[in-house]
């Protein structure tokens, strides 16, 4: 005899929720380590630039030029900072349309199919939700 379960028309709602559950647990974790992996980027870039800033201070031999010195370093670590605000604005947005894409997908699957719930021209419905 076959097996009907993995034919999307009988599966049981809580296999469709429980399918939900894992695609955005794995999405999750695969967010949390495209985060992680951004943040240890930046603390790289951010040690690398405070390191240079630093031997450029040192090395400054006129205590008046160390503002400008110092101005002067903080280049480097204020276009890595605005780099890595873009990157992570693109990553949650990125992120954000994942799992609203997940969401409707298993609504979807979850929703009855045809107006069998609504009857008739969507009677069953409250006032305020009925389509103009």
């Amino acid at each position: 005899m076959p097996s009907y379960s993995n034919r999307p028309p009988m599966r049981s709602p809580f296999d469709t929720q429980v399918h939900f559950l894992t695609e955005l647990a794995r999405a999750g974790v695969d967010a949390l380590r495209r985060l992680s992996e951004l943040n240890l980027q930046l603390a790289r870039q951010l040690n690398g630039d405070a390191i240079n800033a630093a031997r450029a201070l040192v090395s400054c031999p006129d205590p008046f030029q160390l503002a400008l010195v110092a101005a002067r370093a903080a280049e480097p670590a204020i276009g890595h900072w605005r780099s890595y605000q873009q990157q992570l604005g693109g990553m949650l947005s990125g992120a954000g349309l994942d799992l609203a894409g997940g969401a409707g997908a298993a609504q979807r699957l979850l929703r009855p199919s045809g107006d069998s719930a609504a009857g008739p021209a969507g009677e069953a419905q409250a006032p305020h939700h009925r389509p103009e």
